[in-house]
């Protein structure tokens, strides 16, 4: 892969976490997660007591609702990093708004010519 290539990869990453993950956020659409969530999709996260839990993408999508959105919550994604090695990916984002930052680690794989996220590790910081 050429560093050509590999910049095309990362902006095209970059892309799909902006127009699914960023926005099924900000629109609290769960529709928008199926465009980026890979079907076998996990979430590792440590509860409030520590231990650790494991969600799959219905669970998770399951947490999202547009009838709910508080449009008053501005919703702001950075990138801190995108690795790509051949077909498979790591991101580390930042997504927050007014009330809540969540530092996300993504692991992506590139399967039929697009980009998934097939987990995430996440710590959310309450502001």
């Amino acid at each position: 892969m050429t560093t050509e290539d590999n910049e095309s990869e990362k902006k095209a990453i970059e892309q799909a976490i902006i127009d699914h993950y960023h926005e099924g956020h900000a629109q609290s659409d769960p529709n928008l997660y199926e465009g980026i969530l890979h079907p076998d999709w996990k979430f590792f996260m440590l509860n409030d007591d520590g231990h650790l839990e494991i969600v799959d993408r219905a669970e998770y999508m399951s947490w999202y609702n547009p009838a709910e959105l508080d449009q008053s919550l501005d919703w702001e994604t950075k990138f801190f990093y995108v690795d790509v090695t051949g077909r498979v990916a790591s991101a580390k984002i930042s997504i927050e708004n007014q009330n809540v930052r969540y530092v996300d680690y993504f692991n992506l794989i590139r399967q039929d010519g697009k980009w998934w996220i097939v987990n995430k590790i996440s710590h959310p910081f309450r502001k």
